[in-house]
Formats: structure tokens, sequence, C-alpha cells
């Protein structure tokens, strides 16, 4: 069993959540980065291509996972941009994907076109994307009985 990287965040909540010492804790992450095991624009870089890669998230969503690790916002705004980068990402291509996977690919009533704006919103895609994809759900009136 492998354990998962960690940011500098991460590991210092989970070390003082097993009692030990600030000092402790700090001595401890600073041998780590001084060793190179401990290194969070590695992390931030490595985690957003992989979330991207997944399919899963747009460029907006891997960063709000980026900030839920700690990390600052110049290593967000770098990571996301290197692995958008890096990947060749296309996010109508992934959001497309995400739509086909949820049964959503072509979204015909205005529930149905709202749902699958909500879902890619809700993953960090752009409003030029959903709209590009879905139109604008906001202009329908939803049915009475739907």
């Amino acid at each position: 069993m492998s354990a998962r990287a960690r940011s500098r965040r991460e590991l210092a909540a989970r070390l003082a959540r097993k009692g030990f010492a600030a000092v402790e804790v700090a001595a401890a992450l600073d041998r780590l980065a001084d060793l190179g095991y401990l290194d969070d624009r590695k992390f931030a870089s490595d985690r957003a291509q992989s979330l991207l890669q997944s399919g899963r998230l747009g460029p907006a969503g891997v960063g709000a996972r980026l900030r839920a690790h700690g990390l600052t916002e110049a290593q967000v705004q770098a990571a996301v941009t290197g692995a958008v980068e890096s990947v060749s990402y296309d996010a109508r291509a992934a959001a497309q994907a995400l739509l086909d996977k949820r049964g959503l690919s072509a979204p015909r009533s205005a529930k149905q076109k709202g749902r699958a704006a909500r879902l890619l919103k809700s993953r960090g895609f752009s409003d030029d994307v959903v709209e590009r994809l879905v139109g604008d759900p906001s202009l329908e009136t939803l049915p009475e009985d739907d």
C-alpha cells in the first residue's frame, strides 16, 4: 500500500491530529522539504494534471480542489496553467465526455439543459463551454409538468 502525496498544510494537520507538538511538526516538515519529499509546487502540478486527465473537472474545479489542499493562489494558478498546457486539455471535449457519461449528451428539455449546465458548472467548466454544449438554460422556461 502506498501513501498518496500530500501538501505541506495537509501533512501538518495530519501530524497535529496524531498529537505531535507544533515545534515537532515544523521540524519534520522542514526536514522532509530539505530531503525533497515535500514540495507543494510539484504536488500542485502533479495533482492538477491528474485531475484534468480524469476528465471529471474543468480548470476552475481543479483550482478549487488545489486550494482545498492548502496551496497558495500562485501555486494553484501555475499548476492549472501548466496542466492545461501539458496534457493538451480540451475543455469542450472533457465536458462533452462528462455529459455523455451522465446520459445528458443531448439535453432537450429546459429541465435537462438546466441539469446539464449545473453539472458542468459544479465541476468547474467555464460559462463559455457550458453555453456551447448546453445553450443558455435560463432563457427557456420550465414546463409546468416535467
